[in-house]
């Protein structure tokens, strides 16, 4: 078990946009949609995280964790953004039916997108606008919709 200093204003507005803008296409679609506090399963380490968003279009064997996720987004803060990039992406993509592992920063209009493709996990990265794929609920995710009423910088290159 781990203390975790709680979640930043950025933090938490940007995971509710993502909620507001996917959470109805997943129920459109019959996906389950978890948040926050559910527990996703990795089977193969026995070992459960809990993403800020998971998306799962499976039937689920349980009401209180997901097993078969298809999509997972974290919010970085940097406390822990190192365990998201190491850890956690390797974790996660040990799980078969997971396509897309999403890192949004807080800091910059930036996000890391990891897919899986037939023979490995190709990354890729959106900074200050345009989207990127949820290719289970055949959808793009907006850099516009992510960051919507918040002011956070734009990535200088």
């Amino acid at each position: 078990m781990y203390a975790v200093a709680g979640e930043s204003q950025a933090h938490n507005d940007i995971a509710a946009n993502v909620n507001e803008v996917l959470r109805p296409k997943a129920r459109a679609k019959g996906c389950r949609y978890a948040f926050h506090d559910m527990q996703t399963w990795v089977k193969a380490l026995n070992r459960y995280y809990y993403p800020d968003v998971a998306i799962s279009c499976a039937d689920e064997p349980s009401a209180h964790e997901i097993h078969q996720p298809c999509f997972i987004l974290e919010v970085l803060p940097p406390s822990t953004a190192d365990k998201d990039r190491r850890e956690k992406l390797e974790a996660y993509f040990r799980i078969p039916t997971l396509k897309t592992y999403a890192l949004v920063s807080q800091e910059e209009k930036r996000v890391e997108v990891y897919q899986r493709t037939r023979w490995n996990v190709v990354w890729s990265e959106v900074v200050n606008d345009g989207g990127f794929e949820v290719p289970c609920l055949g959808e793009t995710l907006a850099l516009e919709q992510v960051y919507a009423g918040l002011d956070v910088a734009e990535v200088r290159e």
